[in-house]
């Protein structure tokens, strides 16, 4: 994925924006049988999808799906939740989306993540009709309904030894938005003068991050708020926008192959 950004990434960083590769810390991964590369756009980037079919034969990947509605809303909040120049209303954020037919376009940034990465049709059927039995299709309610057995079929494909029936799986659903308090505030984006003397101070990059990530990490850790709600109207009204979404993850073996389909 490094490189010019195929597609818009969030409302704030269109098509074309710099991805830089991110730091990879290697030490000690030959203990273990598999090394993880987790991302949101893998999915819909040809570039993603050429790197894995031609140069790492070995590899093998995991889909998981969720319904557009509530991947729709989760993507707004983890974006007010992340990133911090993005705080748009949910009510605005789809009234926007209205004003575009709930169609997604390249070219328009500030709606694409919400209309663009909850269709997974398209790309799923893409990815296994390219790499066939390395890939793994899991639909979100398997692990929500028996998140143990989703495990350990995931982890008998891979050949690693299953967890005991006894493991505690917990859940971790950190909602929240960005802490929009001055001394946070401070942290993210401290002034331009400060920077200029702390680049004097400590002149490398690598300096700067073992001495500043750690004062500043609090600035960037989200506190807790409720997810922004919608009616069962406007819910309807996305739910008829995502309606071949929808039919494609209700009826997945019409599509895709069932041994591919993790579902216990």
């Amino acid at each position: 994925m490094a490189g010019a950004a195929e597609f818009p990434t969030s409302p704030i960083h269109p098509k074309g924006t710099t991805i830089l590769a991110p730091r990879a810390d290697l030490d000690g991964v030959g203990d273990f049988p598999w090394v993880m590369d987790k991302s949101t756009f893998h999915l819909y980037s040809d570039r993603a999808l050429q790197a894995v079919k031609e140069h790492l034969p070995d590899a093998k990947v995991v889909i998981t799906l969720r319904h557009p509605v509530d991947l729709m809303l989760s993507m707004h909040q983890e974006h007010n939740k992340r990133l911090m120049d993005y705080n748009t209303p949910l009510n605005e954020m789809l009234e926007i989306c209205r004003s575009q037919s709930f169609e997604a376009d390249v070219n328009a940034p500030e709606t694409y993540s919400f209309l663009r990465f909850p269709r997974m049709k398209e790309d799923t059927i893409r990815w296994t009709e390219a790499l066939g039995g390395r890939v793994r299709i899991v639909p979100l309610s398997s692990i929500a309904t028996n998140p143990l057995a989703t495990m350990n079929e995931i982890l008998t494909w891979l050949e690693i030894d299953t967890l005991p029936d006894d493991t505690p799986l917990p859940k971790h659903n950190e909602r929240g938005k960005l802490n929009q308090s001055g001394w946070a505030r401070f942290l993210r984006q401290p002034p331009n003068l400060l920077v200029s003397l702390t680049k004097i101070l400590l002149p490398t990059k690598g300096l700067r991050r073992a001495v500043l990530d750690p004062i500043r990490s609090p600035g960037f850790k989200p506190v807790r708020a409720e997810s922004a709600q919608i009616t069962e109207e406007v819910r309807a009204e996305l739910e008829t926008a995502f309606t071949e979404e929808i039919e494609f993850q209700e009826n997945l073996t019409k599509y895709i192959d069932s041994s591919l389909i993790i579902s216990p």
